[in-house]
């Protein structure tokens, strides 16, 4: 007790003579305050980004040269018609554009940021990701240090410059939109009005414009367990009134929100039936992601670790050695912000603190996937939209969000502590502090006994591809040995990189415990240490995402395209193309990389059926899983490449395929040319029917089925049809041929039916024959079909999808309705307060 209280009168001594800058902060005004923070994110934005703005460099990621590629024909027909395309006609055989470039047609706010990106990317979004946590945090605790805090521990969490590197640039917008979403449920939970409801639709909509659904999602998923423990509490406080309120302007954001994005979401929404996240008749899941398809990137129990040790599992690939196939970092967040996180939910005992804290575990949770059937298979099977998307540790993105909330609040509760003057008061501080050190230096010391430091069979792979290389036996001594011993160098290596890392993060730590000693003993102001701390969090996660975003990463090209090589080929084939009267006459498939179903560049250039893209159409999925290759020889089917009318498929130099011939080569590549490919529009006077789409596929591949002759459809026609024999004048010529109209001249002796090589997709496309509409029928599995009578006809196919056209007409009534509304209430409050002065 002596002691105790000698401590006390020592501290109440040094509070007596504290240097008069311990209350400087404190002496600024508020507003001075919150500019002094806001100028600050701005210049860590800056300088983090130095190189994009001051160093003529650009950030170009990989997914987005593969989104260019794949988009280039929607941009080129948008540039020189004026009109949406709708239709991407060279990616998959042709697909709707709405995944691929659908930009929003009515503006609103977020058009303000699309106009600062044109020259200030990516702190365009930066800034206002840092603005938006930080206004977070102030609305919270009224402490804006604090704010600065949790702006730069979710800020520069390594997931955004990672995302940033692989070019996912709709999820960073819509992780840079979040705080602000988050902002604007909290604000209506405080203020339940009509204007705060209608913030909160401008935020909703505006996150949903992004273009990532998954994450608005994510954040959405946490704001309702926010809101289910809010409307606990009122239930326990038998205060209705207030969270009643707050649940209506909600439910009005919300539905105001649907409507100002129902365009481009309503077509999105349509589209999503007919695609790989829509049902499936064949698997017979009526609707969302396979279990193993979606919980592919599921994150490993052990690598939660990554949290506290950045390159605990190695980092990226290649030097990543954990299950998942490949990965481009780990989800960092630093042991500070952890031990603070910590902090809060031990000793802030607030109902905002275990919501966000419990939402923040729950999503943890959810990472892990097929690592936690228990739970995630029941969300899976259950939980609306939980199936709709894939990668599970996603969620570390949300939350890394609500860790650094928690963070803050963490924060504040030590600077609340100091200045009540309990000389007790931060020894959970430092028993948490002391626990998360002890943990790291458990870890680095044994951590050859914790972790294997090997991926799953890594030694059984690498045998079989060295195998393979050199033509020898997998199970060969010499060679297992040679890969052992190559095995055991590289757990060396990985245990060397945990190491480090593993040191850093007790660097860090210790600097916050020497921090906290200042503080605890009055040798730093309570800002003083909270700036300190937000210092630290900066230098640590700055460290780790510059490994990931840095000069190497960055280009001198100044405009996407420049990245997308041209090839000998491509001239060949478009020159091709001009021959036979431009684009609608054939398409090519390109071998150039293993898999052409991840190769966007060919669609740059021409009508190609591979492409890039997580949502295909699934009948084109189907054709690709069951009838593109064949199994036995691993190579393309000929009835697969005919069906799609593709005459030329590119190989390497040197490959062949049966039955085409040499049209074109050069040192790398060759084209062949398919002499059996099927026309994209042609007559036939045979069809049979076959509803079931597993028999339909298989009679595809009945090599005693002529397809110049005959036609599978899934409903008869309700037309006699004619065979064509060596008498018949049946002729079909492409007129024009557009994304959003084909037509053609079809002369025909007799009825019969026009196939058309167009993947058929019912939401939107309508026939006319003569001006006269007619059924596009589901034809040979994934094409079309419409019946024709004899005679010269002229048949036309539009893309004109009701959705389109009423969605836009939807958002311009609620977008004029919301931010009219919002403009009138502040101009009659700005009035009111004038009057009032006057």
């Amino acid at each position: 007790m002596a002691a105790q209280a000698r401590s006390s009168r020592s501290k109440k001594a040094a509070a007596a003579h504290r240097p008069a800058w311990h209350d400087a902060w404190e002496r600024l005004a508020r507003p001075y305050q919150h500019l002094l923070c806001l100028l600050l994110l701005l210049a860590l934005s800056l300088a983090f980004f130095a190189p994009i703005h001051f160093g003529g460099k650009q950030l170009i990621g990989s997914d987005t040269v593969n989104w260019r590629a794949m988009a280039q024909s929607v941009i080129a027909y948008r540039d020189s018609t004026g009109t949406e395309p709708l239709w991407a006609t060279n990616a998959f055989a042709g697909m709707p554009a709405y995944m691929i470039s659908y930009p929003a047609k009515v503006p609103q706010i977020d058009n303000l940021l699309g106009w600062l990106r044109g020259f200030l990317w990516p702190t365009s979004h930066f800034f206002f990701l840092l603005a938006g946590m930080y206004g977070v945090v102030v609305y919270l605790t009224r402490r804006p240090l604090a704010g600065v805090l949790a702006a730069v521990a979710y800020g520069l969490t390594t997931y955004i410059p990672i995302i940033l590197k692989a070019g996912h640039n709709s999820k960073f917008i819509a992780l840079c939109l979040a705080p602000w979403l988050v902002l604007a449920f909290v604000h209506v939970l405080r203020q339940p009005r009509l204007l705060s409801g209608l913030l909160f639709a401008v935020a909703l909509a505006a996150n949903l414009r992004a273009g990532h659904v998954q994450i608005t999602y994510y954040v959405t998923f946490l704001l309702g367990l926010w809101w289910v423990g809010e409307g606990i509490a009122a239930w326990r406080a038998h205060r209705w009134a207030g969270f009643g309120r707050a649940t209506g302007w909600l439910a009005l954001g919300s539905v105001l929100a649907l409507l100002m994005i129902a365009q481009p979401y309503w077509p999105v929404y349509e589209y999503k039936q007919y695609t790989i996240r829509g049902g499936s008749e064949v698997t017979g899941r009526e609707e969302g992601l396979d279990w193993d398809y979606a919980m592919g990137w599921s994150q490993a129990p052990g690598e939660l670790i990554t949290l506290l040790i950045a390159d605990a599992y190695g980092g990226g690939s290649p030097t990543y050695w954990g299950p998942k196939p490949f990965t481009e970092g780990p989800h960092y967040v630093g042991g500070i912000v952890l031990w603070l996180a910590l902090l809060a939910l031990w000793r802030r005992r607030e109902r905002t603190v275990w919501i966000i804290g419990g939402g923040t575990l729950l999503m943890i949770l959810f990472s892990l996937g097929s690592y936690f059937p228990l739970l995630n298979r029941f969300m899976f099977e259950y939980f609306p939209l939980f199936d709709a998307f894939r990668v599970p540790e996603t969620w570390l993105s949300t939350a890394a969000l609500g860790l650094a909330l928690l963070a803050a609040l963490g924060a504040g509760w030590l600077f609340v502590a100091s200045r009540q003057g309990r000389p007790r008061s931060l020894r959970p501080a430092y028993q948490l502090w002391l626990g998360l050190t002890g943990l790291v230096l458990v870890l680095w010391l044994a951590r050859g006994s914790l972790f294997s430091f090997e991926r799953p069979g890594e030694v059984a792979q690498l045998a079989q591809q060295v195998a393979a290389a050199n033509n020898v036996p997998p199970d060969d001594p010499r060679l297992l040995q040679v890969v052992r011993q190559y095995v055991a160098q590289q757990r060396t290596e990985r245990a060397e990189r945990f190491g480090r890392d593993a040191q850093r993060t007790l660097l860090f730590l210790l600097l916050a415990g020497g921090l906290l000693w200042l503080y605890d003993r009055q040798r730093l102001p309570g800002w003083g240490a909270t700036a300190g701390l937000a210092l630290l969090i900066t230098i640590d996660l700055w460290g780790v995402g510059r490994r990931h975003l840095n000069q190497e990463v960055l280009t001198d090209a100044q405009a996407i395209t420049e990245l997308i090589p041209t090839y000998s080929f491509d001239h060949f084939l478009l020159e091709r193309q001009q021959e036979v009267g431009g684009p609608g006459h054939f398409r090519i498939l390109s071998l150039e990389r293993s898999d052409p179903m991840t190769n966007a560049r060919p669609s740059y250039y021409h009508e190609s059926i591979g492409g890039y893209h997580g949502a295909k159409l699934r009948l084109f999925q189907d054709y690709i899983d069951h009838l593109f290759i064949d199994p036995t020889t691993g190579l393309p089917r000929s009835r697969a490449l005919d069906l799609l009318s593709v005459r030329y498929v590119v190989v390497p130099a040197g490959a062949s395929l049966p039955n085409m011939r040499v049209v074109f080569e050069d040192d790398r590549w060759r084209v062949l040319e398919n002499p059996t490919a099927l026309p994209r529009a042609f007559l036939v006077g045979r069809y049979e029917v076959i509803a079931d789409l597993e028999a339909h596929r298989q009679r595809l591949l009945d090599p005693t089925l002529d397809l110049r002759q005959t036609v599978l459809l899934r409903e008869a026609p309700g037309v006699n049809v004619v065979p064509i024999d060596s008498t018949s004048t049946a002729r079909v010529r492409l007129v024009r041929f557009g994304p959003r109209e084909i037509v053609w001249e079809v002369n025909t002796d007799a009825p019969r039916l026009l196939v058309v090589d167009e993947i058929y997709y019912p939401a939107g496309w309508q026939a006319t024959i003569d001006d006269q509409p007619v059924p596009i029928l589901q034809a040979n599995y994934l094409l079309r079909a419409v019946p024709v009578p004899a005679g010269m006809h002229t048949v036309v196919m539009r893309f004109e999808p009701r959705s389109h056209r009423l969605g836009i007409v939807l958002v311009w009534i609620a977008t004029l309705l919301v931010y009219g509304t919002i403009v009138l209430m502040y101009g009659i409050s700005f009035y009111r307060k004038r009057f009032a002065k006057k």
